[in-house]
């Protein structure tokens, strides 16, 4: 988003046009006076050829961008954190079960393990250059575990994620409600929306999906969420390292079931996301500069754009008679 160090100056871009119309009015008013409107169009100065019409254009253009440039656009390099004003969060959960190790995920490198997926995914979501939402990392197998806790350094997320798919957990299994218990515990203001951005397999016990069900609805009484549920892996039997009698495969029929439970609560797949910055496919709004903050943020300066723009069109305007005397 551009900002502008004096916006009221963009108002003079306006004063050519005005300046023309007000030559104008006086000119057929001076017109009137002088001649009978029988005579008027007799008086009139041959059209202007095309050569000497795109000099009052060219000194209009060179206007508007000195006024751009005086103007002074900006965007911001980074917003100080101002935790009054958070309204959003987000928090990623990887799931780190056995069946996360199988290799018959895609990823931008060709077929891959499904967590390997998970964090290449997640990590194309977030800018190093740019601010970002407040965002915690969670991993869970038999039980969740923080990697992160909501920040808003997006450096220091891309550095957990770049590490978290060599990482092991110390239990096994595949305890999500458990991480879900853990993102409602969290302390959150009464505005605090909650974005909770599950990569799973879906392979999950039978036992335990009746659970889930109850937490996710749970959770949507009990804070502002939304969930979205990311399916990785194939739908076909892959093997389980370190089981050779178990095979896995991507449940997307209960990742379905579950998006079914609530308008909140959405399934994906991870191509279409892709690259794309976290705060928008997940439709949160921008962070905002307060008042407080305007002089502590640090900005990128645009004017030496326009002004390098407007110089380049004053020597055209410059060397123009020469060009006509030459073309004679």
């Amino acid at each position: 988003m551009i900002y502008w160090r004096e916006p009221l100056l963009l108002w003079l871009m306006l004063s050519p046009l005005a300046l023309m119309v007000v030559s104008s009015l006086r000119e057929k008013k001076r017109q009137a006076q002088l001649f009978d409107a029988q005579l008027i169009p007799w008086i009139q100065p041959p059209s202007r050829s095309r050569f000497e019409r795109l000099n009052p254009l060219l000194l209009s253009t060179v206007w508007a961008f000195l006024i751009i440039a005086l103007a002074g656009p900006r965007t911001p390099q980074f917003i100080p954190n101002d935790p009054a004003s958070v309204q959003d969060r987000v928090i990623i959960v990887l799931d780190h079960s056995d069946s996360m190790r199988a290799k018959d995920a895609s990823g931008p490198e060709g077929v891959t393990t499904r967590i390997t997926a998970a964090t290449e995914l997640a990590g194309t979501w977030f800018d190093s250059s740019e601010q970002t939402v407040e965002t915690g990392l969670m991993a869970f197998s038999g039980s969740a575990h923080w990697l992160l806790k909501p920040s808003v350094d997006p450096t220091l997320m891309q550095h957990f994620l770049d590490q978290s798919d060599e990482l092991l957990l110390p239990t096994l299994g595949s305890n999500v409600v458990e991480a879900l218990s853990a993102i409602q515990s969290l302390p959150r203001g009464p505005d605090t929306q909650t974005h909770i951005v599950l990569l799973t397999d879906g392979d999950i016990a039978l036992d335990k999906r009746e659970p889930l069900k109850s937490a996710i609805l749970a959770m949507q009484v009990s804070m502002p969420m939304t969930l979205s549920l990311i399916g990785l892996g194939s739908t076909e039997p892959s093997e389980v390292p370190g089981h050779p009698s178990v095979n896995t495969q991507m449940n997307s029929a209960l990742l379905k079931s579950l998006a079914s439970l609530h308008q909140n609560v959405t399934y994906r797949l991870p191509e279409p996301l892709r690259g794309k910055p976290l705060v928008e496919w997940l439709d949160i709004e921008s962070k905002r500069i307060t008042p407080e903050n305007i002089n502590r943020v640090v900005w990128y300066e645009w004017f030496s754009l326009p002004l390098m723009i407007a110089v380049m069109l004053t020597l055209v305007l410059l060397h123009r008679p020469k060009m006509r005397r030459s073309d004679d």
